[in-house]
């Protein structure tokens, strides 16, 4: 597994940010570096005040020439299951992705905090994600670790800096 953490602070109060994240991606993805839309295709409110959501990501990253003629345009996304708490403090997040399904596991959690006296939130993204070289048997084994590494790179990239663009983005909805 690789670990990775993005740390992001903001002059918006924590209830405000953690509601907008959870509620308005669809209002943020234009902001997001290589993503064309966010939908959500569940959701559930539960009686404790929780939720649970499946949004559907779709991703049109900058990929090398012969990566993005192996990859169709439909594998370019996943679907992200978030649970969030009652009080936004928390949501626990995995991801599903499209393209070579099995074959990454990417899971994590979101904490927002109060920061700055209370006028301002930090939300700390934190996760780890594999590749199972594998479970890739339709990339010829000679190229699996090739393709493992470029896995990696795209992911290791693309979740935080998406992460940081997206808390700033709802503070910037937020006004």
């Amino acid at each position: 597994m690789k670990p990775f953490q993005t740390i992001v602070g903001v002059r918006k109060p924590l209830p405000d940010l953690a509601a907008t994240v959870r509620d308005r991606l669809a209002d943020i993805a234009p902001a997001l570096t290589d993503v064309s839309s966010i939908v959500v295709i569940q959701r559930e409110d539960r009686a404790d005040g929780s939720a649970q959501l499946v949004n559907e990501w779709r991703v049109d990253p900058k990929l090398p020439g012969p990566v993005k003629q192996a990859i169709s345009q439909d594998m370019l996304g996943w679907n992200d299951h978030a649970v969030w708490t009652a009080d936004l403090i928390e949501c626990v997040w995995r991801i599903e992705p499209f393209f070579m399904p099995g074959a990454i596991h990417c899971a994590g959690t979101t904490r927002f905090e109060p920061a700055m006296g209370g006028r301002g939130t930090k939300a700390i993204f934190s996760g780890e994600f594999e590749v199972d070289a594998a479970a890739l048997t339709k990339v010829p084994a000679s190229l699996r670790g090739a393709a493992v590494s470029a896995v990696e790179t795209v992911v290791g990239s693309m979740i935080p800096r998406n992460f940081r663009k997206t808390i700033e983005a709802a503070a910037e909805l937020l006004g």
